[in-house]
């Protein structure tokens, strides 16, 4: 659900297998994952009183997605109405109706297409992470880890795994999610499972302790259908105010907390889904310097320097979507060596990089004779006077702003190569 189809779909050997006994572990684990730069996979399991489990994926230590058996489409929805509310189809969540909705692969594919902002996808995969950490670690305190919580690890190939277009730096999120956790303590919810729904037991009773505008909003609210977490995100509020505020009535059995079924779904977008031998055709590998692919034996050549994977990812498919031959260089040192046995027909070339910047390597560019003439084009996410004078007297022949679009890299295309763009074809 929210994970590169190429992870999910894949069942990798256990490689390490061990028990977790406080949250402190669990958190030393987590940071063992992001600094070792693993590439995997983690399960959680605990098997009393019920069965429950959790998977984490990483690469390169980064979080690429997660899963968890606990309503993971009513998960999705909700940081999708949070975070990409458009594409939230039904505005109103009803229980047994099937929505409709975009998975990871689709929304995948429009932020590639530049229809989806990469921001809002960033945001939809760390909302569902911290979910799903909060859900282990309150699973954990419950049973007090007598239970156990056991952790599995499985070792993924990096070249397996479609990235998708989002990483999430784990540390970041754990520690969230932790002053989340300590705060809904401190409240005296630790009991209360945000997965939960409220339902009111006793209406009477429940209309007598409370004003009548209060009670009119409680038995619209509190139906039986909407989680603690649905309603946070329906009513706009924070989920821990929330719950304090009908805490009391749960404790004096006025209203209940009972178990919902998933969302029913309608729409998974399969033809959306592209072939696994596509998406591995895709991916940079981090530990070469460049990657070179093509989609059309006779399209353009056309290189892109730049250090970040994201943004490294994003080109290569609008390119290679357009019939492009793409070279990738994240490492800017071998950046000459690389244009040099591919022979690009244009370049683009990011301007804010380690070691050398965008200046320094264009300056590098235009005095090898070979290159004199190769349109470059620099990106920056600052498009001022002072960078377009700049780039101009190192010899760059125009300009792209940031965030990366197809539109803005084919317009791009077509007036520094008119003669070899193919995508007007496509």
């Amino acid at each position: 659900m929210l994970a590169p189809l190429s992870v999910r779909s894949t069942h990798w050997p256990t490689t390490k297998h061990d028990v977790i006994f406080n949250t402190e572990e669990l958190l030393r684990r987590i940071q063992n994952c992001a600094s070792q730069q693993f590439t995997g996979q983690l399960d959680f399991n605990i098997t009393h009183p019920q069965q429950q489990q959790w998977k984490l994926f990483f690469s390169v230590g980064s979080l690429i997605g997660c899963d968890s058996e606990v309503h993971p489409v009513r998960r999705w929805y909700r940081q999708l109405s949070l975070h990409c509310p458009s594409l939230a189809v039904n505005s109103v969540i009803q229980e047994g109706e099937p929505i409709q909705y975009p998975d990871y692969e689709s929304l995948s594919k429009q932020v590639k297409q530049g229809q989806v902002p990469l921001g809002q996808m960033a945001a939809i995969v760390e909302g569902h992470t911290s979910e799903v950490l909060f859900d282990i670690i309150q699973a954990g305190e419950q049973q007090n880890y007598h239970s156990g919580l056991y952790l599995s690890y499985r070792v993924i190939p990096q070249d397996s795994i479609d990235l998708g277009w989002v990483v999430v730096r784990a540390e970041r999120v754990w520690q969230q999610v932790f002053q989340d956790w300590q705060a809904w303590q401190q409240a005296g919810l630790a009991e209360i499972s945000p997965n939960l729904a409220p339902k009111i037991l006793q209406a009477e009773q429940l209309r007598l302790q409370t004003s009548p505008s209060a009670y009119r909003n409680l038995t619209t609210l509190a139906d039986g259908t909407q989680t603690l977490r649905d309603l946070a995100v329906k009513l706009k509020q924070n989920i821990l105010p929330l719950t304090h505020s009908i805490a009391p009535y749960i404790r004096k059995d006025l209203i209940g907390l009972i178990e919902v079924n998933d969302l029913k779904v309608s729409i998974l977008n399969p033809k959306l889904v592209e072939p696994k031998s596509q998406q591995n055709g895709r991916i940079s590998s981090q530990k070469s310097s460049a990657t070179s692919s093509s989609s059309k034996s006779d399209g353009a050549v056309i290189a892109y320097i730049d250090d970040s994977r994201i943004d490294s990812q994003m080109m290569g498919y609008i390119l290679e979507e357009a019939g492009y031959r793409f070279v990738s260089i994240q490492d800017s040192v071998q950046a000459l060596v690389v244009l040099l046995e591919n022979k690009p027909d244009l370049i683009f070339l990011d301007l804010v990089m380690p070691v050398a910047n965008g200046y320094e390597i264009c300056s590098q560019i235009r005095r090898v004779s070979v290159f004199q003439d190769i349109p470059v084009i620099i990106l920056t996410g600052n498009d001022g006077i002072v960078d377009r004078v700049r780039a101009k007297m190192v010899g760059a022949s125009g300009f792209l702003p940031k965030p990366i679009t197809q539109q803005k890299v084919l317009s791009t295309l077509q007036r520094y190569l008119p003669t070899k763009s193919l995508y007007m074809s496509n």
